[in-house]
């Protein structure tokens, strides 16, 4: 079963918003249980939530990413379903290669998998186990090499498509997300967004030709100039000011960019266009694509549910990368230069048609795949995934409140979303102060929310005893938004006490540890280092406040709860105010058994022990 919305609905897609979110098959994000992969889909789908889009070179065929099924679902251009497969936990991107393949990857079960169309239907032809969370894939121009950043580890590697042989690994430096290879091949840009930087890989000496760092968060995706010479790409600003009202509106708090590196044979130069109105701003801006020979550039605005389209050859008022706070108000009122369509939704992943006529968005809330003209832009028609599966009305609610988890028109002038801040459901690079906790200038790590109903009591101090309460006040004073209502409330703390943390990647395939992690979960456990006395499984926290003499004078509370340390190898800074900015520093450091137990300090070779067991959880 299908459905398109032709050009004539377009109006009310935008006007039922959340209702048309409530109707819709929607998804969450770890809802379904994917069947095995290789096989086709499982029964049991409710919602595909495909985050990642791309188009056939015969023009014949899209195929989606689907991060909450662990599919890929395979349509005509047209819009006709034509074949769902299974490849494994959460699918976060894929890429068309020559007339009828794709190559895609599963973000948890760590694979690299190559597919192709006969007779109409999804076929697995190659399969790489990779680990260590590939995030996205970039295929050289001749579609022989995949490109593909592993988030987990810090390093980008090249697959021979042919043999499906791995390259060594190049270390890009933490949380490296998406990739684009330039139009000749010969330069990879890989965007990371532990450090906010867009590292660029010289693709045949296979190593690190520059680094180009700036302030910011949740880099999205870059993409190349048709010469090669330029490269977009999306991020968040951190502007390093307070949740108050006047600071987010002057851009203080966090903003959106559209970044652009120069490149240049001695490295490049960084230019940023502040993408945010005066009392309209925009959010969580991810996906980019270039069109019209590199004249036009389109993002995907998925916390405002838009696509902006900007006309880079009429020119634009390119700054420092930190920029202006708001949009230049020459540029915001030309309808030349920059036009916003709403979509609805949450728009992710971005394609261009072959003959760039037409460009499809992957809208992960819709469930649909929509297809707009660039000219425009304009809302063409939207295809939605599901094949009429019914959720239930415990679903129903729990997709609402991924809805207003991820919607930057709940904050104050629409500047930002819940995961703007909790990136996945995790943290994020940065340090924050949300003034929730009373005081004023203690600025904090922003902490994970995997199984939030299990590590009470809540906030850095733990002052929060009841979720439900914690959860309101954060959209209030956190968002400075009108207060929710109930039914909000109900739904977001719904959602949010679902979520769980990632399976480790640094765990083997059977899950049992390694030699060096065995040691250190010992370690762990034991007397000298402490650590289980606050961190206990299965959530390696604790509800009793710890005071470790790590506090200031400014914090209103003197205590602290015990963060989960699940996932933790997604971290890149550690304890609440970030003084340490890796495990290792922090053993030998503020965690150091001579400062918790009175135990001598840790040997190199125990450190590298209790990591490599950290590391696992």
């Amino acid at each position: 079963m299908q459905a398109s919305f032709p050009l004539s609905a377009r109006a009310r897609l935008a006007g039922l918003g959340l209702l048309l979110l409530a109707l819709l098959p929607l998804g969450l994000d770890r809802g379904a249980e994917s069947a095995t992969p290789g096989e086709p889909a499982a029964e049991r789908i409710v919602w595909r939530t495909p985050v990642s889009v791309a188009a056939s070179g015969d023009g014949q065929w899209l195929a989606t990413a689907n991060r909450a099924s662990g599919t890929v679902t395979l349509l005509s251009t047209t819009g006709t379903l034509a074949d769902e497969l299974a490849i494994g936990r959460r699918p976060g991107a894929i890429a068309a290669r020559g007339e009828d393949g794709f190559v895609a990857v599963a973000t948890e079960s760590g694979d690299l998998v190559t597919l192709a169309v006969k007779d109409g239907r999804l076929v697995e032809t190659g399969r790489v186990h990779l680990g260590f969370e590939p995030h996205d894939v970039a295929l050289s121009p001749a579609g022989t090499t995949a490109w593909v950043p592993l988030a987990a580890s810090g390093e980008v590697v090249a697959i021979d498509l042919a043999t499906l042989a791995v390259s060594e690994p190049i270390a890009t430096g933490p949380l490296p997300r998406y990739a684009a290879v330039s139009p000749d091949g010969a330069t990879v840009a890989v965007a990371c967004a532990a450090a906010a930087e867009i590292v660029v890989v010289d693709a045949s000496a296979r190593s690190v030709r520059s680094r180009h760092p700036f302030k910011g968060l949740n880099i999205g995706q870059p993409a190349f100039t048709p010469d090669g010479g330029t490269l977009y790409f999306t991020f968040t600003y951190d502007g390093g000011g307070f949740t108050s009202p006047g600071d987010i509106r002057r851009g203080w708090v966090t903003g959106s960019r559209l970044g652009k590196l120069e490149l240049e044979p001695d490295g490049g130069t960084l230019h940023g266009l502040t993408l945010d109105v005066s009392g309209r701003a925009v959010g969580d801006v991810l996906g980019l694509s270039i069109v019209d020979d590199g004249r036009t550039v389109l993002v995907a605005a998925a916390g405002t549910h838009e696509l902006l389209r900007f006309d880079v050859a009429a020119g634009l008022p390119w700054a420092q990368i930190s920029g202006a706070e708001v949009m230049d108000r020459a540029l915001s009122i030309d309808a030349k230069r920059f036009r916003r369509l709403d979509l609805a939704g949450r728009p992710l992943g971005l394609a261009v048609a072959a003959d760039g006529s037409r460009v499809f968005v992957a809208n992960a809330l819709l469930d649909a795949v929509q297809v707009v003209d660039p000219a425009g832009p304009d809302l063409l028609e939207t295809h939605t995934l599901s094949r009429g599966e019914v959720p239930t009305p415990e679903e129903l609610v729990i997709r609402r409140g991924e809805a207003i988890f991820h919607d930057a028109q709940r904050s104050l002038d629409q500047w930002y979303s819940c995961h703007t801040c909790h990136w996945e459901g995790g943290g994020n690079t940065v340090t924050f102060d949300t003034l929730n906790d009373g005081s004023v200038g203690t600025y904090k790590t922003v902490l994970p929310l995997w199984h939030l109903a299990d590590t009470g009591p809540w906030t850095w101090h733990g002052w929060q005893t009841d979720v439900r309460t914690a959860v309101r006040k954060s959209m209030i004073d956190t968002m400075q938004a009108p207060a929710p209502s109930d039914d909000d409330v109900t739904a977001l703390t719904a959602f949010l006490t679902r979520l769980e943390a990632p399976p480790s990647p640094f765990r083997t395939a059977d899950g049992s540890l390694s030699a060096a992690a065995e040691r250190g979960k010992t370690l762990f456990e034991s007397a000298r280092a402490g650590c289980s006395d606050c961190h206990t499984p299965p959530f390696y926290t604790s509800p009793a406040l710890q005071d470790v003499g790590l506090g200031k004078k400014e914090d209103r509370y003197p205590s602290y709860s015990p963060p989960t340390l699940l996932a933790g190898y997604r971290k890149t800074r550690w304890l609440h105010n970030a003084r340490a900015r890796s495990l290792e520093a922090l053993l030998a450091g503020p965690h150091s058994p001579e400062k918790l137990t009175g135990q001598p300090p840790l040997t190199d070779a125990e450190i590298d022990d209790l990591v490599a067991w950290l590391k696992t959880l």
